[in-house]
């Protein structure tokens, strides 16, 4: 076997043979190798938490328990519930490294680590440097700023420390029951392009018009409702650049009338052309400004012939 053959042999076996010890310590429950000695830092405790990596930073701030916001937008209810309870699980992290020598290997040294800071009013309750996921092991490593051990908790669905201040932001446009939806507009800087989708007496649906008025295609009203179920944003655009974008000129908007007994209000979306594969959108009702997927702002920007019955 060639020098470089072994070398590269050498090393994964090197590699898995750190993983196989990570994982045997990580679940062995023995309490020598937890990190205790922590100053309390549970969700009713902190007012704020700061996370700053190499290339970005944020600030979480505390409204009340249960509810955050992140560069003074609301932090999304789900993803900071799964960051507490990650908070939770390093009370009870466990050892992986004592030696220096593998801050850089695990990523928690200070050039390469994200460092996580929690505040009880202006005075810092913990700090903490966070280090490299891995698709492997699935841990999350921790080392306490000023001390040499390292530390993991478990971390399944990758590393929940993120210093991008959109993954902490709600990231749902809209969402809606199709039982709570009695019509559709779609509106455009055309107006002869405007048609409505109508719930009829009878329970069916009709596409309309100024000139026509016909049954709408059930199959791609079923594919309409599953879309304003749940639609999702791909991110979020930069606030200035949100500032600058008109629209009161938008190059459609579908406004989505919901009945009076329903928990979500009538609203209308605008959607201004991003590039090939995007689109900027905006609910009436908010001043964040999304950026969708471009298919599915184009499905929800159709013409009358894409859902109407074809003769």
């Amino acid at each position: 076997m060639k020098g470089k053959q072994l070398g590269i042999v050498l090393t994964s076996l090197i590699v898995l043979g750190i993983i196989g010890i990570i994982v045997r310590i990580i679940f062995s429950g023995d309490s020598a190798y937890i990190l205790e000695g922590l100053l309390p830092i549970s969700e009713d405790v902190i007012d704020s938490v700061t996370i700053e990596s190499t290339d970005s930073s944020l600030t979480l701030y505390k409204v009340e328990v249960g509810n955050w916001e992140v560069e003074r937008y609301p932090a999304f209810e789900p993803k900071m519930g799964e960051f507490w309870q990650h908070v939770f699980d390093i009370e009870q992290a466990q050892l992986v490294a004592r030696n220096p020598k593998h801050h850089q290997l695990l990523g928690v040294n200070q050039e390469n680590s994200t460092k996580l800071n929690f505040y009880l009013g202006p005075s810092l309750q913990e700090s903490f440097h966070i280090g490299k996921w891995s698709q492997d092991v699935r841990l999350c490593y921790i080392r306490k700023a000023g001390k040499d051990d390292v530390y993991g908790i478990p971390c399944p669905r990758g590393n929940v420390f993120s210093a991008n201040s959109d993954a902490w932001r709600n990231p749902i446009v809209y969402s809606v029951p199709y039982s709570e939806i009695e019509s559709f507009d779609f509106l455009y800087p055309d107006s002869q392009q405007n048609f409505s989708l109508i719930l009829n007496e009878d329970m069916t649906w009709s596409a309309r018009n100024s000139t026509s008025d016909q049954l709408a295609n059930l199959t791609m009203l079923q594919y309409l409702f599953q879309a304003v179920q749940l639609i999702p944003a791909i991110g979020f655009a930069d606030e200035t650049v949100g500032k600058s974008l008109d629209f009161d000129a938008p190059d459609g908007a579908l406004r989505i009338n919901t009945s009076e007994t329903s928990n979500t209000p009538t609203t209308r979306l605008k959607f201004i052309k991003k590039d090939d594969s995007s689109y900027y959108v905006k609910l009436s009702s908010q001043s964040t400004v999304f950026i969708m997927d471009g298919q599915t702002a184009e499905f929800l920007m159709m013409d009358i012939s894409d859902i109407s019955v074809s003769e």
